[in-house]
């Protein structure tokens, strides 16, 4: 029987188209932070629930998600260095021309993280890009629209095809770098086989089934901090555990959020619910309908499931 997560969400439009992991070495980060929680304050959010919920509070078209079936979901198993080494670098700077306010968002994240990569221990394997893009990932600009909000939107529906992905999502940069990002962090990490207890607050337009398994289908934020996760909940509240999310605190513009960052493909099981609470355990899988897809690999007809990242 296939079980579905069923969410009711806002999918706008204009976007259908297109113990810690890491340690300080001194320390918590402070180099450069005043001026990033300037601009986090400043940015004007449209509501409590956006950093921390599914997709942005606009004027957008009702939708229905499932198990995110649309969502682009690569783990780039096998292909990760071809990717580093010489795709990417060719493909970034596309993306960034293309693309004026991700181009001037990475430009700043690069500012920001050669003030503080050197205060992190970090695996050898973590490359500048890796860091980079978790900063991008994190900032609250441009104010109009967050390139983390553009991302997440393009994500949930660059999946529909090879093609679609091909053709219109022009973040394949981002989405891989990130994607290593945790996959690294998390590999080289002490409490590789053990899970986290994180909080999600969410708006009020969601329904989940009681009966579901289910993926995000998007980069998702949580937070380690209780407290924090009800700042952003209009609604729904998650507690949940995760296998494969990251707590990326130590690299995040905004340290004090106790960010844990789930990955797209990571899946869910409904536990229960308490009033407006629901609690998810992580399956401790990674399903996925696509790998390596640059390089040609189509959809698949059905996500393939791993324990290994």
């Amino acid at each position: 029987m296939l079980l579905l997560f069923v969410t009711s969400l806002s999918l706008c439009l204009h976007l259908a188209g297109i113990s810690t992991d890491f340690y300080l070495k001194d320390g918590v980060l402070t180099s450069g932070q005043t001026s990033w929680k300037k601009t986090k304050k400043n940015a004007g959010r449209q509501t409590t629930a956006e950093k921390f919920s599914f997709l942005p509070s606009m004027q957008c078209k009702h939708h229905i998600l499932d198990f995110s079936p649309y969502s682009f979901d690569d783990q780039y198993i096998g292909c990760s260095n071809q990717y580093e080494t010489d795709l990417m670098p060719k493909i970034l700077p596309r993306e960034k021309s293309f693309n004026m306010a991700f181009g001037l968002a990475w430009e700043r994240a690069v500012v920001q993280w050669n003030k503080v990569k050197k205060m992190l221990r970090l695996p050898s394997d973590f490359i500048d890009e890796f860091g980079i893009a978790i900063i991008v990932y994190t900032t609250d600009w441009p104010e109009s629209s967050p390139i983390y909000k553009e991302l997440n939107g393009n994500v949930t529906v660059a999946g529909r095809s090879r093609q679609h992905y091909m053709e219109n999502f022009h973040y394949k940069a981002l989405h891989f770098y990130l994607t290593r990002a945790l996959q690294v962090l998390r590999r080289n990490s002490k409490r590789q086989t053990k899970t986290y207890k994180v909080f999600r607050g969410t708006d009020k337009s969601l329904q989940v089934s009681e009966e579901a398994e289910l993926r995000f289908g998007r980069f998702t934020s949580s937070s380690r901090n209780i407290e924090v996760a009800k700042e952003y909940s209009d609604g729904l509240f998650f507690e949940m555990t995760t296998c494969f999310g990251v707590d990326i605190h130590s690299l995040s513009v905004f340290p004090k959020e106790q960010e844990v960052l789930i990955p797209v493909a990571e899946k869910f099981q409904f536990v229960e619910r308490r009033g407006n609470i629901y609690v998810l355990d992580s399956t401790c899988e990674l399903c996925s309908h696509f790998n390596c897809t640059y390089l040609g690999d189509e959809k698949r007809d059905f996500p393939v499931c791993s324990s290994v990242p």
